[in-house]
This record gives structure tokens, C-alpha cells and sequence, in this order.
């Protein structure tokens, strides 16, 4: 995946927003490293954009969206 990809990915909301070191550069931890796994999941399988962005803020707001 490329550089612009992941930032485009974080920008519209289908990643997290990933944690930053103090100089700005963001840090990949394994919470981010996750989200981007399940993500391209969703997309090799055909998902739309829109719909895993839905899936991703539903599932960041907890079980109370179940």
C-alpha cells in the first residue's frame, strides 16, 4: 500500500487517526496496524469505500452500535 494511500485512507475516516511521535511523523502501532488489515480485507472483498468507512465508525464508537 502506498504512502498516499494511507493517508487518503486516514483523511476520509476509514483508518483511525494514527498517534504521531513529537515531530509529527505518525507512529504505526499495532491498533493501526490492525485497522488497515481489516480495511484491506473489506476491500479485496469487493466493499465499497463508503460502506467500510460506515463499518469503521460504527465499530470505533463501541458496542453501543451493535
Amino acid at each position: 500500500m502506498s504512502v498516499d494511500n494511507l493517508r487518503y485512507y486516514e483523511r476520509i475516516g476509514l483508518i483511525p487517526e494514527v498517534p504521531r511521535n513529537a515531530s509529527g511523523i505518525r507512529n504505526y502501532d499495532d491498533a493501526a496496524l490492525n485497522w488497515i488489515d481489516f480495511v484491506m480485507r473489506f476491500k479485496k472483498a469487493g466493499m465499497a469505500l463508503e460502506a467500510i468507512r460506515e463499518y469503521v465508525q460504527l465499530a470505533s464508537e463501541g458496542e453501543s452500535t451493535i
